[in-house]
């Protein structure tokens, strides 16, 4: 999607959320404004688009979401760190944010509310699809790089599991990885 269409589909939403939310129709007209390089009224309304828009642009040239941390430092640039603290104060913040901001992030190729349960997620997609694919589930043996690291990942899982440490809604869903296997949880 275009940062038009992004636009768009947060802007409807802002309006399905709170439609009499002043502050959000302002950060809506602002980001309309940037969009078609136009005058802007509201500089902090603006920085914050301008803020979401470099993330996003991030996300699209890298493949992946800005960190802010990692133990390596010298690879994490200054650019990539200060997206990474924006996006974390944005979820910090959630409930100080106007219906725009949490529709224009809601509606974000590259925002997660929750980036590790977001990580869990695709991992548990993955080895569905493997299965689905190959009729099994990713084994340690496999000398395929890709399937390998799902196996590992799915076996952590698992221990996890036997020890109880496991949320339990992740427990559901490898009770649907497990189930067609005839494994019991």
């Amino acid at each position: 999607m275009t940062n038009e269409e992004l636009h768009a589909l947060a802007d409807a939403l802002r309006q399905a959320i709170d439609a009499r939310d002043q502050e959000g129709r302002r950060y809506s007209e602002e980001a309309s404004r940037l969009l078609a390089d136009e005058r802007v009224l509201y500089p902090r309304a603006v920085k914050w688009s301008m803020s979401l828009l470099a993330y996003e642009q991030f996300h699209r040239d890298t493949g992946r979401r800005p960190r802010e941390n990692t133990r390596a430092r010298h690879t994490l640039g200054k650019n990539e760190r200060h997206l990474g603290e924006w996006a974390r104060y944005q979820r910090r913040f959630e409930d100080r944010l106007n219906a725009y901001q949490l529709a224009r992030l809601e509606v974000s190729p590259a925002f997660d509310w929750d980036p590790r349960g977001a990580i869990w997620e695709r991992r548990l997609a993955a080895c569905l699809e493997h299965q689905r694919r190959t009729g099994k589930l990713p084994t340690h043996a496999a000398s395929d790089p890709v399937e390998f690291a799902h196996a590992r990942w799915l076996g952590r899982q698992l221990r996890s599991l036997q020890t109880g440490r496991l949320d339990p809604q992740r427990v559901e869903g490898l009770r649907t990885l497990l189930s067609p296997n005839r494994r019991s949880i």
